[in-house]
């Protein structure tokens, strides 16, 4: 029996990693059974979808949906339960969000299916986890111009990766002196980011060392009272699915039923989101240069860094 229904359109990427919302598009008439959207995060130890059962009216709201949702992991057929909570979104509508406890990861390929206890008709789709890429920091340069001005940077390659990171951050570790503990900054810009002249898939970001240390210098006293410990790196690393047709993010094309959708039997997207970090120390001797007081002979607590969470560390020593 076919119906109509008021279809969620995709604005791509506003919600990317939140959750996502819908607005009313025109009413079509169509045979499918369920709207599917949801993003896969390595950053969450568990997992979430939204799940929008396609009714003859929006205001047919029910407080069960009678289907079962599970998650397939392909390569080890792991197989998850999902559960169903019921959300009040910010404009007061409701709607279902499934869950599971669960972490994903890289280069593995995830299905999820719905299937209603009343029907054999099972709405599915599947998203592939970006690749885990290598990396490589490269020796810092430093270089006096006009011999007043210091040049300081360092490139970090981020091999397999062949777009731009939908994000990158960046942090520095230092230990304070006063009471031995880490201190974490994060900068709210990211380095120059490009592809490597020559390559397909290596990604080159280059680190200005200077323009770094004025910006923490403005947040914390870099002289006796704070050691630097560490520098990282992460990127965001969105799945194919994201990837638009042509390349074009035309919202009046997208806003087309089915334009940007890898639901079967059902309408709306199921992404995944990699995220990896890489960490290293700067030598004493260029720490120093550049006006840091390095770690040196320090006796210091616990663990030098800890890679922010949610990521897949790349240590660099």
């Amino acid at each position: 029996m076919r119906k109509l229904i008021l279809l969620p359109t995709i604005v791509l990427l506003l919600g990317v990693l939140s959750a996502c919302e819908d607005s009313v598009s025109p009413i079509i008439e169509t045979d499918r059974d369920y709207t599917l959207f949801g993003t896969l995060d390595m950053a969450r130890d568990s997992q979430f979808v939204r799940v929008i059962p396609i009714r003859s009216s929006i205001t047919e709201v029910g407080d069960v949906l009678d289907v079962t949702v599970q998650s397939i992991e392909l390569s080890t057929q792991q197989n998850f339960t999902w559960r169903d909570s019921i959300h009040t979104f910010d404009d007061g509508r409701i709607g279902h969000i499934f869950f599971a406890p669960f972490r994903i990861r890289p280069s593995q390929t995830y299905r999820i299916e719905i299937i209603p206890s009343d029907s054999e008709i099972i709405t599915s789709a599947e998203t592939t986890v970006p690749d885990l890429p290598e990396t490589e920091v490269l020796a810092p340069t430093l270089e006096r111009v006009l011999t007043t001005r210091l040049d300081a940077r360092q490139r970090i390659l981020w091999h397999g990766i062949d777009r731009a990171p939908f994000e990158v951050e960046q942090w520095y570790r230092f230990l304070s002196l006063s009471d031995f503990t880490y201190k974490d900054y994060q900068l709210s810009y990211a380095p120059i980011s490009r592809p490597l002249a020559g390559e397909t898939d290596v990604w080159e970001m280059d680190k200005d060392l200077i323009q770094d240390r004025d910006t923490l210098s403005t947040k914390l006293e870099l002289g006796a009272f704070y050691r630097l410990a560490g520098v990282a790196l992460r990127i965001t690393v969105l799945d194919e699915n994201f990837v638009p047709p042509g390349g074009e993010y035309d919202r009046e094309l997208l806003a087309q039923p089915g334009t940007l959708s890898n639901v079967e039997n059902g309408f709306g997207l199921l992404a995944s989101v990699g995220r990896f970090s890489v960490e290293w120390i700067l030598p004493d001797s260029v720490a120093r240069e550049i006006g840091y007081l390095p770690l040196g002979n320090t006796t210091i607590p616990g663990p030098v860094w800890a890679a922010p969470p949610g990521t897949y560390e790349l240590a660099q020593h």
